[in-house]
């Protein structure tokens, strides 16, 4: 038994349609995409600074800190950080890492603020304690603050540096 055949012709303006439908596609998400790199052009990386770094306990040979972070937005547009991880440095000398996966909301051209936790190693710090044994501050202590931040709607992380001193024996 042969099956039926279907017979007919297609024009070459019914074969162009689908192609001018993908052409059409391709530019639209080309200029779309130039829109984003131009919002991208304008982009300054946002300011991460220390605040204070205060002892709030132990659990067993670590020290845990609460680590106050001010995060200054200077753009134009809201920016969602999903996470970031970051280095403490005093005196050239790194004494805390960490990473938080709080969400942190921050408005365009404002600042916010986030306290996050961490435990350090006393065994690991042992040389840093000696350190301030032996040449206790009298003032202010010099600390670097090497940040990375995961920004939402970026396909890569933002990483900021900030120089300044602190007091160690203040409090937030």
């Amino acid at each position: 038994m042969a099956l039926p055949s279907i017979t007919g012709t297609i024009n070459a303006g019914q074969r162009r349609k689908p192609m001018r439908l993908v052409m059409l596609t391709i530019l639209t998400l080309i200029m779309s995409g130039c829109s984003t790199l131009n919002d991208l052009s304008d982009f300054d990386d946002p300011e991460v600074e220390l605040l204070y770094i205060k002892p709030t306990g132990t659990r067993g040979l670590d020290a845990v800190f609460a680590v106050g972070l001010r995060v200054t937005n200077p753009n134009a547009i809201a920016l969602g950080i999903d996470g970031l991880a970051y280095d403490v440095f005093l005196r050239d000398t790194k004494i805390l890492s960490g990473v938080s996966n709080q969400r942190i909301e921050i408005g365009a051209f404002d600042e916010g603020t986030a306290e996050v936790e961490l435990t350090v190693s006393m065994l690991s710090s042992l040389g840093v304690l000696r350190d301030f044994i032996n040449n206790p501050p009298d003032a202010a202590v010099p600390y670097r603050l090497d940040a990375k931040l995961a920004i939402d709607g970026l396909p890569v992380s933002v990483r900021t540096r900030h120089e300044g001193a602190i007091d160690l024996r203040a409090g937030p």
